[in-house]
C-alpha cells in the first residue's frame, strides 16, 4: 500500500493518528510530573541544608593533601574543643562535641559573620572578574540532624583568612560549650 494510493483506508490513518496525539500526550503529562516531583525534591533537600544542595559538593578527599592537622583548644583551661585539618584547597573542622546548628554565637559570628563575609568578598572579586568561580571562598556545615558536626571551608587562600577563621572557631566552640554548660 502506498500513499496516494486508492486502497488507504483515511479513516483507520485518521484513527492511528488520533491514538498516536493520544499516547504523545500522555507522555508528555508523565514528562511533566516528573519534573515536578524533581523541584519539590530540589525544595526538600535545600530546606534540609544551610547551603543549597548544588553547593554541598565539597568533601575533604576533594581538598587536596592533607598538610597539617591541628588541635583547637580552649584559652582557659586547655580544654580540646575541635581539631582542624589543613589541606592544599581547603579545611575541614571537626568539634568534639556536635552541637545544635541554631546556637547564637555559631549562627550570627561563625557563618553569617566570619563564613558569609569571606564567602560576599570573593563573590565580589568573581563578578568584577578578578577571581575565577572556582577558586572563591565557599563552605558547607555538615549537619546531623540539626547538629553540627563538621565544617569544610574551600578556598580560604590566605594565611591571614585561616588563622581568623581558626581563632573564629576558638571564641565560637568556647561560647558553645559555656552557654551548653549553663
Amino acid at each position: 500500500m502506498t500513499v496516494g494510493s486508492p486502497d488507504i483506508d483515511v479513516k483507520k490513518l485518521l484513527e492511528l493518528r488520533d491514538k498516536l496525539e493520544g499516547r504523545i500526550k500522555e507522555l508528555q503529562d508523565e514528562l511533566n510530573l516528573l519534573n515536578e516531583i524533581r523541584e519539590v525534591l530540589d525544595d526538600v533537600i535545600k530546606s534540609q541544608s544551610i547551603v543549597p544542595a548544588t553547593e554541598l559538593v565539597a568533601k575533604p578527599q576533594d581538598l587536596g593533601r592533607l598538610v597539617e592537622t591541628r588541635e583547637i583548644r580552649s584559652r582557659v583551661g586547655n580544654e580540646l574543643l575541635g581539631t582542624v585539618e589543613i589541606y592544599e584547597g581547603g579545611v575541614s573542622i571537626k568539634p568534639v562535641k556536635p552541637f545544635n546548628k541554631d546556637n547564637s554565637a555559631f549562627r550570627r559570628f561563625f557563618r553569617d559573620k566570619i563564613l558569609e563575609g569571606f564567602k560576599q568578598e570573593d563573590d565580589k572579586l568573581v563578578k568584577d572578574g578578578q577571581l575565577r568561580k572556582e577558586e572563591a571562598f565557599s563552605y558547607e556545615i555538615r549537619l546531623d540532624g540539626d547538629n553540627v558536626v563538621g565544617i569544610v571551608i574551600r578556598n580560604y587562600r590566605t594565611d591571614e583568612r585561616l588563622r581568623e577563621i581558626i581563632r573564629a572557631i576558638r571564641w565560637t566552640l568556647e561560647r558553645v560549650l559555656k552557654e551548653e554548660a549553663e
